[in-house]
């Protein structure tokens, strides 16, 4: 078979993205025992553990990174983890394969220029700050054996405790991400909304002397995209979506997953409107907004 070097240099170059993305979107820093989700040092890691039934609604998306179920044939992610065109690409939902029609991103979104990933990190955590990281993917045929999660609606977030969920890197806030960790099993967290901006939902990795949550957690790398969900009223609510870390200094000191780190989660209660408003469009008008993917 014919190699594609033009999609593969492509998925290198959003894998980099990637990669600073939970710098950006989904840092997750993994010990060789734990497979995702960056956790306390002087917590057991098997307690991290979580049965994929406990969020049918988190997907796997292709190569890296996830989304999540909000109606049956449409999944919200982090526009940056989409690394090139994934329509007619099959993804597992329920135990069953199903088959991508269109990536809508927001119009706000625009990836950032490879000149900012050098020197400084400033321009390109405020390239970040001020990009819109959302995408939806809808599906050709709609899903029936998985409830969708429902999108969190209110603008209350500010010091709630959220559950987090990732399958990526891991690590521990004392030595931070292990960038050799590849996507490994689900595991779950807790942390605290500590600032909330118009479009992002922030958390601080605390250490124990911090007086952090028991299960005190963040999302590391290849967790771009993972669910962050709130508990309101007896119900489980997407609050938001993993996407990127602060970092302050020198890109090439970047150490992600320390406690102390920042990390950014897409806030949906602000992307409420534009979300609503693409799930209802009819085809015509669906294949009219349909990202074009440079060639």
């Amino acid at each position: 078979m014919q190699r594609d070097f033009k999609v593969e240099r492509t998925v290198v170059w959003y894998n980099q993205l990637a990669q600073f993305c939970l710098l950006v979107c989904c840092y997750i820093f993994l010990s060789v025992e734990v497979s995702a989700i960056i956790i306390r040092h002087d917590v057991e890691a098997k307690k991290h553990l979580s049965e994929s039934a406990s969020v049918p609604a988190l997907i796997d998306l292709p190569h890296e990174g996830h989304g999540v179920l909000i109606d049956p044939s449409w999944i919200v992610t982090v526009a940056h983890t989409v690394f090139y065109d994934y329509t007619g690409k099959m993804i597992t939902i329920g135990g069953e394969s199903r088959e991508i029609s269109h990536i809508i991103y927001h119009p706000g979104h625009n990836a950032p220029p490879k000149r900012l990933f050098n020197g400084d990190a400033q321009p390109l955590m405020d390239h970040f700050f001020h990009n819109d990281d959302v995408a939806l993917i809808r599906l050709k045929n709609p899903v029936e054996n998985t409830k969708p999660l429902g999108i969190y609606r209110f603008n209350t977030e500010l010091a709630e405790t959220v559950k987090l969920y990732g399958k990526g890197r891991t690590g521990n806030g004392a030595v931070g991400e292990d960038t050799d960790s590849e996507r490994g099993v689900l595991r779950w967290g807790e942390n605290r909304i500590s600032h909330v901006h118009s479009n992002w939902l922030v958390y601080r990795f605390d250490s124990p002397s911090d007086d952090s949550l028991s299960m005190e957690s963040m999302q590391g790398s290849g967790d771009s995209g993972g669910a962050v969900i709130i508990h309101h009223q007896g119900q489980s609510y997407l609050a938001g979506l993993a996407s990127w870390q602060m970092w302050r200094g020198n890109i090439a000191d970047f150490k992600g997953g320390l406690y102390g780190s920042e990390a950014y989660q897409v806030r949906l209660s602000s992307y409420k409107q534009w979300i609503d408003g693409i799930l209802v469009l009819p085809l015509v008008e669906l294949d009219a907004r349909r990202h074009v993917f440079a060639s």
